[in-house]
Protein backbone atom coordinates (compact mmCIF):
# COMPACT_ATOMS: atom_id res chain seq x y z
CA UNK A 1 0.00 0.00 0.00
CA UNK A 2 2.91 2.33 0.60
CA UNK A 3 3.85 2.01 -3.05
CA UNK A 4 0.29 2.87 -4.10
CA UNK A 5 0.35 5.98 -1.90
CA UNK A 6 3.65 7.07 -3.44
CA UNK A 7 2.26 6.48 -6.93
CA UNK A 8 -0.75 8.66 -6.17
CA UNK A 9 1.21 11.53 -4.70
CA UNK A 10 3.67 11.46 -7.61
CA UNK A 11 0.85 11.31 -10.13
CA UNK A 12 -0.93 14.30 -8.59
CA UNK A 13 2.28 16.31 -8.85
CA UNK A 14 2.16 15.97 -12.66
CA UNK A 15 -0.84 18.04 -13.81
CA UNK A 16 -0.72 16.88 -17.42
CA UNK A 17 -0.89 13.24 -16.31
CA UNK A 18 -3.91 13.73 -14.10
CA UNK A 19 -6.66 13.91 -16.71
CA UNK A 20 -5.38 11.19 -19.00
CA UNK A 21 -4.80 8.41 -16.49
CA UNK A 22 -7.14 9.27 -13.64
CA UNK A 23 -9.37 6.19 -13.85
CA UNK A 24 -6.43 3.79 -14.23
CA UNK A 25 -4.59 5.29 -11.28
CA UNK A 26 -7.66 5.26 -9.01
CA UNK A 27 -8.43 1.65 -9.96
CA UNK A 28 -4.83 0.58 -9.34
CA UNK A 29 -4.73 2.32 -5.96
CA UNK A 30 -8.01 0.75 -4.80
CA UNK A 31 -6.86 -2.60 -6.19
CA UNK A 32 -3.67 -2.28 -4.14
CA UNK A 33 -5.70 -1.92 -0.98
CA UNK A 34 -6.16 1.81 -0.49
CA UNK A 35 -9.65 2.88 0.47
CA UNK A 36 -11.65 5.25 -1.69
CA UNK A 37 -11.35 7.78 1.14
CA UNK A 38 -7.54 7.51 1.08
CA UNK A 39 -7.51 8.00 -2.69
CA UNK A 40 -9.66 11.11 -2.24
CA UNK A 41 -7.42 12.49 0.51
CA UNK A 42 -4.19 11.88 -1.42
CA UNK A 43 -5.39 13.11 -4.80
CA UNK A 44 -8.10 15.65 -4.12
CA UNK A 45 -10.40 13.81 -6.53
CA UNK A 46 -13.99 14.08 -5.30
CA UNK A 47 -15.19 11.19 -3.16
CA UNK A 48 -18.11 10.63 -5.53
CA UNK A 49 -15.70 10.37 -8.46
CA UNK A 50 -13.35 7.94 -6.72
CA UNK A 51 -16.35 5.86 -5.71
CA UNK A 52 -17.77 5.84 -9.23
CA UNK A 53 -14.44 4.81 -10.75
CA UNK A 54 -13.77 2.09 -8.18
CA UNK A 55 -17.33 0.74 -8.40
CA UNK A 56 -17.27 0.71 -12.21
CA UNK A 57 -14.08 -1.36 -12.14
CA UNK A 58 -15.68 -3.78 -9.69
CA UNK A 59 -18.77 -4.20 -11.89
CA UNK A 60 -16.61 -4.65 -15.01
CA UNK A 61 -14.71 -7.40 -13.20
CA UNK A 62 -17.97 -9.17 -12.43
CA UNK A 63 -18.01 -8.34 -8.75
CA UNK A 64 -21.30 -6.48 -8.71
CA UNK A 65 -21.92 -3.13 -7.08
CA UNK A 66 -20.73 -2.10 -3.59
Amino acid sequence: MRQARELLTGWVAEPCAVAGRRDDVVQAAVGAGLTKAEVHRLTGIARTTTGRIADAALVAAGGGSR
